[in-house]
């Protein structure tokens, strides 16, 4: 896993970039998903992360425009062009970028890059259990199962503190490619 010191910042820049104030939901009406003014139902809502446009409002009507992805302000379309102009893999930045907020410099990123190879590794016979002895028509799905198949291999799944969450979240991101 990733050593306290490391996971230790990274969780400092990921609190700081992905907390919403609680009085934004209600200044903005926002539901937290499916959860109710007093806490209870199922967690959902606000997010800093990604932005969608689909269409422009020009006095008071609708007009489509052409799909936007936009990423901690950062439209998709420029990210995979900058990569591909300066023929690199983009998935180690990207990751960062959402967890972090910021696209990482190049010391950031390396070290980024690190942590991630040190939890590529899958669990002994991880592959042959659950990849090739029950293969699925349905990429989707497979890993779903999959990812959900790791709780059973972590040694404190229910550990919520934001130190655990960000190593949980950057082990499971490493082994999906």
């Amino acid at each position: 896993m990733i050593n306290n010191a490391a996971r230790s910042l990274l969780c400092e820049q990921f609190i700081a970039n992905n907390t919403i104030d609680p009085e934004l939901y209600d200044r903005y009406v926002v539901k937290r998903g499916l959860r109710n003014s007093d806490g209870t139902g199922v967690m959902a809502g606000l997010t800093n992360i990604c932005n969608v446009h689909g269409y422009v409002v020009n006095e008071g009507e609708k007009s489509p425009i052409q799909g936007q992805l936009i990423y901690r302000g950062y439209n998709i379309n420029d990210l995979v062009s900058n990569a591909q102009k300066e023929d690199r893999f983009g998935y180690e930045e990207i990751v960062y970028l959402l967890l972090m907020g910021d696209l990482p410099n190049r010391e950031e990123l390396t070290a980024f890059k690190g942590m991630m190879a040190e939890n590529r590794p899958l669990p002994d016979n991880f592959f042959e259990d659950m990849i090739l002895k029950a293969p699925s028509k349905n990429i989707m799905n497979k890993m779903a199962r999959a990812i959900l198949a790791l709780y059973s291999y972590d040694d404190n799944p229910e550990n919520r503190s934001p130190e655990y969450e960000m190593a949980t979240a950057i082990s499971i991101i490493s082994k999906l490619p």
